[in-house]
């Protein structure tokens, strides 16, 4: 079937389009018509836009810069003999310097410089034109090193310039500082951190300020060597002295050997070496250790091409006085001289089999090396002398250290009369004042200190030597 067909009605049509009137002769034309404009007086008149202003430049001096004044916005004054090199003036009157540089590939790039004067700017801006003067690219910043990384490099770097006794005591305390602020960037650790690690340690107060003097150290190469932190930035360790940190005060020895336990130390190593059961080379370090006053290192590591016996001295390499590579001679007393003549020279196989002598003094237990330590030997001789606990000064008990042996000497040359000054050369201090533990006073020097101080130990000590 087709679609019914409707018829359309008459209200859907469209309706006419009106007539347009016929033009009249009589209409006015266009340019008869007038507007009525009102009248505007110049001082209503929008103002003329201002041009924009040339580059401002000068021969920058200091004077000039002291004479810009602040204006509403920012503006720069570019010097007229270094290209790029120029000066902001902000709104509150502050002074940057800043460079603008032309790269390759990018229309420019503007750097503000660090330099708070214009010398130090034109310092600076000297260092970027060598660096990116030839067109080359900025640099990426360097990557926050961790901090193991500067301690291992610090390790490896100092500890090659002191005697390995120091380098070994330095390990134990750098081995705490590594662990204190593991895998954390070097330029995120603050005062507060590094006052926290020495609170850490308050247990053991010499290494507790130990390891903050070597955070120094290490914060400094940083910032003035490695290039790890910038160098205007603050060591944590200064500032920790601006907050009111203090180090621990360290506790002195004031252990002083009487002339009665003296000769109990003295009957002790007699006693050992008359029964056969000790090595003779431990007992002999121990006596070697009173009458010399030296360090125990020095001790144990010494070899026979350091004695020299003619000039009746000892030759050292390595040394602490001074903290550098050199020569020390230190000369000998009789009694010491006495201890290294009566040593019987060790030999032993070598590799290849030959029958070689040893080349340390006090050769130890291993082939070819020294005696690693006295520490189990120097307990069983204070056992057998009575003087497993001694009391200190101040009256509280302590044991007696090898050490003790050094301050032995030191308090013998200070009981004889010897001034500071004699007390520091015997000892080998670098500073006199570290040689005032031992006297407060000061009288004249002796012409033979070093035979004086044996002669008086050896009397004390008594037994065979």
């Amino acid at each position: 079937m087709g679609k019914a067909i409707t018829p359309r009605s008459s209200e859907k049509k469209c309706p006419k389009r009106p007539k347009c009137p016929k033009a009249s002769i009589d209409a006015p034309f266009q340019s008869d018509i007038t507007w009525d404009i009102p009248d505007i007086t110049p001082g209503e008149r929008p103002k003329d836009r201002a041009m924009p202003r040339s580059a401002r430049r000068a021969r920058l001096t200091d004077e000039v810069i002291a004479s810009l004044e602040p204006e509403p916005r920012q503006f720069y004054v570019w010097d007229t003999r270094r290209k790029g090199l120029g000066v902001r003036i902000g709104a509150s009157g502050t002074v940057a310097f800043v460079v603008k540089l032309n790269l390759p590939g990018k229309r420019s790039v503007w750097l503000t410089l660090k330099a708070r004067t214009l010398e130090d700017a034109g310092i600076e801006y000297h260092g970027l034109m060598v660096k990116f003067g030839k067109g080359e690219t900025l640099s990426e910043q360097p990557k926050d090193q961790l901090w193991q990384d500067v301690v291992d490099k610090f390790e490896g770097e100092h500890l090659q310039l002191v005697k390995p006794s120091t380098a070994g005591t330095y390990r134990s305390s750098l081995k705490l500082v590594r662990e204190a602020f593991k895998n954390r960037p070097v330029r995120s650790i603050t005062y507060e951190d590094v006052w926290a690690f020495h609170k850490s340690l308050s247990d053991r107060k010499r290494q507790a300020n130990v390891c903050v003097q070597l955070c120094k150290v290490i914060f400094k190469r940083c910032r003035s060597v490695w290039g790890v932190l910038p160098r205007e930035a603050l060591n944590p360790v200064d500032a920790l002295g601006e907050v009111g940190w203090k180090p621990y005060p360290e506790e002195t020895r004031d252990v002083r050997l009487s002339d009665e336990q003296l000769q109990q130390i003295g009957n002790a190593l007699a006693e050992m070496e008359a029964n056969g059961k000790e090595s003779v080379y431990p007992i002999a370090a121990v006596r070697f250790l009173f009458f010399t006053g030296l360090r125990l290192r020095n001790v144990l590591d010494l070899q026979w091409d350091q004695v020299d016996m003619d000039e009746g001295e000892l030759v050292f390499k390595h040394h602490k006085t001074d903290g550098k590579v050199g020569t020390l001679r230190t000369p000998l007393n009789a009694a010491a001289l006495s201890v290294l003549q009566g040593l019987p020279r060790m030999k032993f196989m070598n590799d290849e089999g030959k029958e070689v002598e040893h080349a340390f003094v006090f050769p130890g237990g291993e082939q070819g090396k020294p005696i690693r330590d006295i520490n189990k030997f120097w307990v069983r001789m204070t056992k057998l002398a009575g003087l497993e606990t001694v009391q200190k000064e101040s009256g509280e008990d302590t044991t007696l250290r090898r050490h003790d042996t050094r301050h032995a000497h030191g308090n013998m040359a200070a009981d004889l009369g010897l001034n500071l000054q004699a007390v520091a050369a015997l000892l080998g201090h670098k500073d006199a004042n570290t040689s005032a533990r031992y006297s407060k006073r000061s009288v004249k020097k002796s012409q033979d200190d070093s035979k004086q101080v044996s002669d008086s130990l050896q009397s004390k000590l008594g037994g065979k030597r």
